[in-house]
């Protein structure tokens, strides 16, 4: 039984290697094509970044890969020995289905658990690391965040609107307070127009882009609505280009245990209000015999602000259900090898190529399920926990079902 156990997880082995190979290649030339432009045109990063980029989607693309190239490995293998009266033989012998199948679960058993380890740390810093080479792409040159018709967003404490902008000229920008960053700092004009501007130098110590601004009108608010300020001709104006942005709160892109001390922050900060934090910072500013006191309590102000507006209950749910959904999405190969092997017993079929379509076919299947079963996230209650395991739940029914078909198929 050893001999015959070893003879058929070497296949399962070569098979699912070169199907995740494969795979991975695939989804790889499809993040390329997505992000490739955006990086190299659109930021001016230098080609050498593609490197880096590719480095940083692998882990992540491994967490379809790996479940769909094991199924496809499931469905030819038992296939082949289908086709060539191999497990005929074998259950002459009077080995049993089930038994036949142990190899598949064993090799399924580490392959989950393989998953569950890049879905729970690999593909979650993954993630956040592509995003944050496109940010850093950008964040090197500052110039190609100023392009024509676009909003930069990339800036700090201000955010800025372009409408046409020939070599270092730009005719038509708008210049908006970012008030969503939390920052006290944030100017405390409604907005700012100039008929064009002139784009200096770069200080990469400092970070700060200098701009010229001409002809430019100012708009603050006032008891009586909206004041617009005389007409500047000239004006000088700095932006600072931050190295990096706060990540955003996207739970994909957070380990288990960055999603557990998260959660854990929102309940130490849930008491606190953004206006409660920034009357605290107010108040530290009249004492000067402590002057850190202002900045730890503007600090405070901005992490209560960033993490209350990011946080929503549809976000927070999300964060809380997380790990269910990594944990349900682990489970593929051992459903895919449930699944695998009797329909690879009633197909029958030795062609590669029939094979590899049941087992896209099957994945598809499988992996919309989860995505359908992820919109109920954003319903609170106990609802969410229990249907990102509904996929896992009717794929083992229909697994029990296809094996019972299969107990009399040689």
């Amino acid at each position: 039984m050893r001999t015959l156990d070893l003879y058929i997880f070497r296949q399962l082995t070569l098979v699912t290697l070169l199907g995740v190979v494969s795979l991975t290649l695939l989804m790889l030339l499809g993040q390329l094509f997505k992000e490739l432009h955006a990086l190299l045109v659109e930021s001016g990063a230098p080609a050498s970044i593609v490197i880096d980029f590719v480095l940083q989607v692998i882990p992540f693309s491994l967490t379809f890969s790996v479940p769909w190239g094991f199924l496809t490995a499931v469905l030819l293998v038992y296939g082949r020995l289908a086709a060539d009266n191999e497990l005929t033989s074998m259950r002459m012998a009077g080995l049993s289905l089930w038994r036949l199948s142990l190899p598949a679960f064993v090799m399924a058993l580490m392959l989950s658990a393989l998953c569950y380890y890049i879905n729970i740390e690999v593909a979650p810093r993954g993630k956040n690391a592509m995003s944050e080479l496109a940010m850093q792409a950008a964040m090197d040159n500052p110039r190609n965040l100023l392009k024509s018709g676009r909003a930069a967003t990339k800036l700090d404490r201000v955010r800025l609107f372009i409408n046409k902008r020939e070599g270092d000229t730009i005719y038509g920008m708008h210049i908006y307070p970012d008030v969503t960053s939390g920052d006290p700092a944030v100017p405390k004009f409604r907005a700012m127009h100039a008929r064009s501007a002139d784009i200096g130098k770069f200080d990469t110590s400092e970070r700060l882009l200098y701009l010229t601004l001409h002809k430019a009108t100012i708009e603050q608010n006032s008891a009586d609505g909206v004041t617009h300020l005389p007409l500047i001709e000239t004006m000088p104006l700095r932006v600072h280009i931050p190295l990096l942005n706060r990540r955003k709160m996207k739970p994909n892109r957070f380990t288990n245990a960055e999603i557990d001390e998260t959660l854990r922050h929102l309940e130490r900060i849930r008491s606190l209000s953004p206006s409660t934090a920034d009357r605290y910072a107010t108040a530290a500013s009249a004492h000067p015999t402590f002057p850190c006191a202002k900045l730890l309590m503007e600090d405070c102000a901005r992490e209560v602000f960033f993490t209350q507006t990011q946080l929503d209950a549809k976000n927070e749910l999300a964060f809380r259900t997380e790990g269910v959904q990594r944990a349900s999405f682990a489970c593929a190969c051992l459903v895919f090898s449930l699944i695998g092997v009797p329909l690879a017993i009633t197909a029958r079929r030795r062609e590669t190529s029939t094979g590899f379509f049941m087992g896209i076919v099957v994945a598809a299947v499988y992996f919309v399920a989860l995505v359908f079963c992820e919109l109920s996230r954003k319903s609170p209650g106990i609802g969410p926990y229990i249907i990102l395991w509904l996929p896992n739940v009717i794929c083992f029914a229909f697994a029990l079902w296809q094996h019972h078909k299969a107990l009399y198929r040689g």
